[in-house]
């Protein structure tokens, strides 16, 4: 069975936007996986202290970090169940989605970082609020104050790329989903899953549909 290592706070709340790709991913292929929730300060404990980040899967005395290169192992790996990557091709097409993802990621670390906060492990804490500050220059409480309002708008009008596209395709992949679903699904799962004013409900229409039939189909944990 497959190990997942991924990032969590209080309460068993998991939020890392790359570890919910990898949790997307493994349950869209059907394999079975545990979760083991890691936090910011034990990474170093992972595989005798050989990662810096999660996610990071064991699988047959195999360690592998990198939500992508995770995903690219789970197709090479597991064949025979449903595939992340449809093509070869789509492998470049998808770290383009996943750089366009990553560019909401400034926005929503204005929009919740004080929230991001409230919600850790108390003994990350003070790493947290002294790596983040070094980069805002700034409380984590002044940085949401004054910047989460206009990070909101900048999110949302990035996301009418996204919102302009579904309206002509159920998923990103088409048909039916890709692990470029997964990507941008981590992405505003992170935002959910920590900002305590920001709701799925302010989505934009064919985004927020989208993202409740991945969230209702392969987002429940394994275990």
């Amino acid at each position: 069975m497959i190990k997942l290592y991924e990032l969590a706070g209080k309460n068993g709340v998991i939020f890392s936007p790359y570890c919910w790709r990898i949790r997307m991913a493994l349950s869209f292929k059907g394999v079975n996986f545990e979760c083991e929730e890691v936090a910011f300060t034990d990474i170093k404990n992972i595989s005798k202290g050989l990662f810096k980040t999660v996610p990071v899967i064991s699988d047959n005395n195999n360690a592998i970090n990198d939500s992508y290169d995770i995903a690219v192992y789970l197709d090479k790996t597991y064949p025979d169940t449903p595939l992340l990557f449809p093509n070869e091709d789509s492998k470049q097409t998808f770290r383009f989605i996943e750089a366009w993802s990553n560019s909401l990621h400034s926005d929503i670390a204005q929009i919740a970082i004080f929230d991001i906060y409230k919600k850790l492990q108390d003994k990350d804490k003070a790493y947290f609020r002294k790596s983040r500050e070094a980069l805002f220059s700034m409380p984590l409480e002044d940085v949401q104050e004054s910047k989460s309002a206009e990070a909101t708008s900048s999110l949302l009008k990035k996301l009418l790329v996204l919102e302009k596209y579904l309206t002509r395709a159920r998923f990103v992949g088409g048909l039916n989903p890709t692990y470029a679903d997964f990507i941008i699904f981590g992405s505003l799962k992170w935002l959910l899953q920590t900002s305590e004013p920001f709701s799925h409900h302010e989505l934009p229409e064919k985004t927020r549909e989208w993202y409740v039939e991945l969230s209702n189909r392969y987002s429940a944990p394994s275990s």
